[in-house]
Order: structure tokens, then sequence, then C-alpha cells
């Protein structure tokens, strides 16, 4: 693919990229080892996965939110607000994202190397994770890097802001439903890289957790809880997570409900990420909004559970990204017309394609 050249980053001999242009000429962990998955690309897994561990959080730094074992959120950092503080590792599904594609890219290329090369770093990412867990929950709170604050409002993938909370930022400490599953995610991956019994055992204490995080009257998870408590709403962060869960993780029935909920996210595209007004992205709330990364990611895991209603649904954005013929970072879709926003092209969009185009069969966890 020809494309995805051009976000190819100026360093001889490497396989890393930039998010998109023109906002995010930048490498992104989560953006490159999500796109790498998704593609199966090898060499992207490999050389995105050495950059992160040569990157990886050495100590507790309060301007660029670096924690001990932390994997960076975007490098360089910016200070999108001008208030002297950076991105740099504000992300907190990063880490997850490394031990899980350490996972995909073993299953890959049957190739321990990589594995045995970064065995201490990774046992510094499960390091950083425990340190955030407490009863069996994974926390996140700017606290923990020695900070009061972040430089993003949020720091799971919907890092603009988040519903029913003042200037769209949660009240510390926070548990993102998602990122709580992608780190239960994260230490299954390394208790398999590592043949950990006690890292199972923590994870399946954090699957059982999952039933505090469900929302019994909506049916489906909180989009998170806070100091506040709950924050509610439809959310494709549930459909979402099932990408990082196995079939066993969730009831039918809650699975099933999940599904229903998410009825009314459904659009000529694939799913929106929610139904609720009042948070933004890019001036235009995300209720308006669907990501085409994200259709991929919902697509495989409901391929795993077995719902071709989700499948259909998800799948629906191919057509729209073969007919515009470019590879845009999210859109606007109303009941007349869809709009392009943001970075065009962007990585994880560009792998979008390629997943659903891509026919063979996928390695993913």
């Amino acid at each position: 693919m020809e494309i995805i050249n051009k976000l190819k980053l100026k360093d001889a001999g490497t396989n890393l990229y930039a998010a998109g242009f023109p906002h995010f000429p930048r490498n992104f962990s989560r953006d490159s080892l999500i796109s790498g998955i998704l593609m199966q690309d090898q060499n992207m897994l490999k050389d995105q996965l050495i950059f992160c561990a040569k990157k990886q959080g050495k100590k507790r730094d309060p301007i660029t939110g670096e924690e001990p074992g932390k994997i960076f959120h975007e490098y360089p950092g910016v200070d999108i607000k001008n208030l002297g503080f950076l991105t740099t590792y504000n992300a907190c599904d990063t880490t997850a994202l490394y031990l899980i594609a350490h996972e995909v890219y073993f299953k890959l290329t049957k190739d321990k190397t990589l594995l045995e090369d970064q065995k201490e770093n990774i046992k510094k990412a499960i390091k950083y994770i425990l340190s955030h867990m407490k009863d069996g929950f994974f926390y996140e709170s700017p606290k923990f890097c020695g900070a009061e604050k972040f430089a993003l409002r949020n720091t799971y993938w919907k890092d603009s802001e988040i519903i029913n909370r003042e200037n769209g930022t949660p009240e510390y400490p926070v548990i993102y439903t998602l990122a709580h599953i992608q780190n239960l995610a994260g230490l299954k991956s390394a208790s398999k890289i590592l043949n950990s019994k006690i890292l199972k055992k923590i994870s399946e204490t954090m699957i059982k957790n999952l039933k505090k995080l469900y929302d019994k009257k909506l049916k489906t998870f909180y989009i998170a809880i806070d100091k506040l408590g709950p924050i509610r709403g439809i959310s494709s962060d549930s459909l979402h997570a099932l990408f990082y869960l196995d079939k066993e993780d969730l009831s039918i029935e809650k699975i099933n409900n999940i599904v229903d909920s998410s009825k009314v996210l459904e659009s000529s595209l694939g799913y929106k990420t929610t139904n609720a007004s009042g948070s933004k992205y890019g001036g235009f709330d995300y209720s308006l909004q669907v990501w085409p990364f994200e259709q991929a990611l919902i697509n495989a895991g409901a391929k795993k559970f077995k719902l071709p209603k989700v499948i259909e649904v998800s799948s629906r954005i191919l057509n729209y990204l073969k007919k515009v013929k470019s590879y845009p970072e999210l859109l606007i879709v109303s009941e007349n017309e869809v709009i392009k926003r943001g970075c065009d092209p962007q990585l994880w969009t560009i792998a979008t394609k390629e997943y659903f185009s891509n026919k063979k069969e996928k390695v993913f966890l």
C-alpha cells in the first residue's frame, strides 16, 4: 500500500509511522500497535515494540505523565493547551496494548527472540499495570505520576471529553471500563508470555469485577466510574471491549444485552461512539461520530463472539472507504450527509481498510 508510506517516519531502517496528517505527524503507540495488529504487519509490530521499549517510562514526571514501566502515548509529546503539561505519556491503555501486541507478534512469527530481548521491559510494563490496581480494578489518576492533572482531559482513546462531568474531565480516580478491560487483556497476554499463574489469577479477578462495571438499567457497561459515581450512557466502548475479552468472560445474557442496547448507535457507516450528547472531539459531538478504526475492532470481536448483526453493521465502513478512496480519521454522520473530519490519511483507517479487505484468517487474542 503506497498510501501508508506517506505516514512513514524518516528513520532509516525502521517501520515507524505517524498517526496521521496533517494534525498528528508524530508516533502514537496506541495507533501504531492497533494498526499493526489489524494489518497483521509483523515488521510494523516489531519496530513499534522496539521503539516503545526504548521510550518506556523510567520515573514519575508530573509534566509528561511518565511513570516507571509506562508506554508512551505520543512521541514527542506536545503542550496542546499552553499550560506547561505535555501529552507524552497521557495514556492508560498503551502499556496494555504493548503486552497484547507482544502476544500477537509471537503468534504471528513463532519467534521468541523479541520476547527474550524485551523480557525486562515486559516485567516493567506489568508492574505499571499492577501499580494502578486496587481491589481488582484498574484505576487512572494523575496522582500516579505526581500531578494534579494531565495535558489531556481523558487518557483512554476517547481522550477529548467525557459526558456528564465538568470540562469533560472525570473526578479522579477513575475506572474507564474499556481501559480496565484492555489492561486485564494485557495481563492475560503477559501471563501467557511469561507462563505466570499469578498474572492469570489477577486477570480473572478483573473479569469477575466486570459485573460491577455493568449498568443493569441500560444493560451495557458504564462508560466509567469516578469519584462522583458511574458515568452512564450507551457507548461503542461496550462492543469495542469484545475484541479484548474471551467468550467465557461474559454471560450470553450480558452479551445479548450489550448488542441490543447498541442498536441506537447503528448508522449507515457502522457504530457511532455514543448516543449521549455533551462530549465533543474536533468541535463535533461524539454522538455524531463514526470512527473507522473502531469498526474493525468491533468487527473482530463480533466474529469471536459470533454476533452476525454486529458483524454486518461494523462492515458497512468498507464500502464507504472504497467509494471515497481516502482514509479519514473520523466521519460525522447525520440523516442527510457524511462529513470527513480530522486527519486524512489516518494510519488506523488505512489499517481498517486492509483488515476488511484481507480475507485471510487473522491472529488476534
